[in-house]
C-alpha cells in the first residue's frame, strides 16, 4: 500500500521532531502550520530572577525563552515547573537542573496537584512562561492559594495562511493537532469544499479539550491519547490496520 499521510498542524518549530517520529512509524509527514510565533522576550530575564519558582506551560515556551538565557536555562536553581512530559524534556534539553513535572497528566490542573506548592512560603514570587491569551486557572488559582504570580507572555501566535494546495495533493490519511485553538482555526479557515474532507480524517490528540474541539467542529474519528509521547506506537497501529484494511 502507498505510504498514508499524516497531516502536522503544529507551530513550525516543532515540525522537525514530529516529522521524524512519523517516518519511523510508516508516515509520510504532511507539514501544515497555522500560526507562527513571534517572540517577545526584553522583561523575561529580569521577571525570572524575582520569581521563586518558575512554571513553563509549553516545550514551545522553552524554545522561545531561550534566546533571552543565552541558549541555557542551568543557572536556574529555583524550582522550574513544567506542564507535561515534553515540557520536561525541553527543559531537561537546556541545562535546567531542577525541573518539577507531575507525575500524571499534562495540564494546569495536574501542576496545581504538585507536592511542590506546600514547599514554597505564602507570598512567593511565581512566574508563569506562556504565549499571550493563555488559560487563566493556574494564574488565578495559585493567587487563591496567597501567591504573588505574573504571567510572562513572553510571545504572539500569529495565524499563517493554509497551503491548502498542499492538503489536496497529499490526501492525507490522519492529522496530529495540539490545541484547541489550532483545532478552530483549521476549520475556521478551510474552503467550504474541502470542510467535508477534514471532518472526516482521524484526528490524533492528547487531551479532552482538544478532542472536544475537534467534535465540535464535525470530526468524527478522534483518536485520544494519554500524553504525546504515545503517538509513535498509535501511528503504528493505525498504519497496521491500513494495511489490514487494503
Amino acid at each position: 500500500m502507498p505510504t498514508p499521510a499524516l497531516l502536522l498542524i503544529r507551530p513550525a518549530a516543532r515540525i522537525p521532531a514530529d516529522a521524524a517520529l512519523c517516518r519511523r512509524a510508516g508516515w509520510q509527514p504532511v507539514p501544515f502550520p497555522l500560526i507562527r510565533i513571534a517572540a517577545e522576550l526584553a522583561e523575561l530575564p529580569v521577571q525570572m530572577r524575582q520569581a521563586a519558582a518558575a512554571v513553563w506551560v509549553s516545550p514551545g515556551a522553552v524554545e522561545t525563552a531561550l534566546p533571552a538565557f543565552s541558549g541555557s536555562l542551568s543557572h536556574l536553581t529555583r524550582p522550574q515547573i513544567a506542564v507535561g512530559g515534553g515540557t520536561a524534556q525541553a527543559l531537561w534539553q537546556a541545562g535546567c537542573p531542577h525541573i518539577v513535572v507531575p507525575d500524571g497528566g499534562h495540564d494546569s490542573e495536574a501542576v496545581l496537584g504538585l507536592p511542590v506548592w506546600r514547599t514554597l512560603n505564602r507570598g512567593a514570587n511565581i512566574l508563569i512562561v506562556r504565549g499571550a491569551h493563555g488559560r487563566n486557572l493556574l494564574p488565578e488559582s495559585l493567587r487563591q492559594r496567597g501567591f504573588q504570580v505574573a504571567c510572562a507572555d513572553i510571545y504572539q501566535r500569529l495565524p499563517l495562511e493554509p497551503d491548502w494546495a498542499q492538503f489536496r495533493a497529499a490526501q492525507p490519511a490522519a492529522a496530529w493537532i495540539t490545541s484547541a485553538e489550532q483545532v478552530r482555526l483549521l476549520f475556521a479557515a478551510a474552503p467550504a469544499n474541502l470542510t467535508q474532507a477534514l471532518q472526516s480524517l482521524l484526528y490524533f490528540a492528547h487531551h479532552p479539550r482538544i478532542a472536544q474541539a475537534l467534535s465540535q467542529a464535525g470530526a468524527a474519528r478522534i483518536r485520544l491519547l494519554g500524553s504525546a509521547a504515545e503517538l509513535e506506537n498509535a501511528l503504528i497501529a493505525e498504519r497496521q490496520n491500513l494495511i489490514q484494511a487494503t
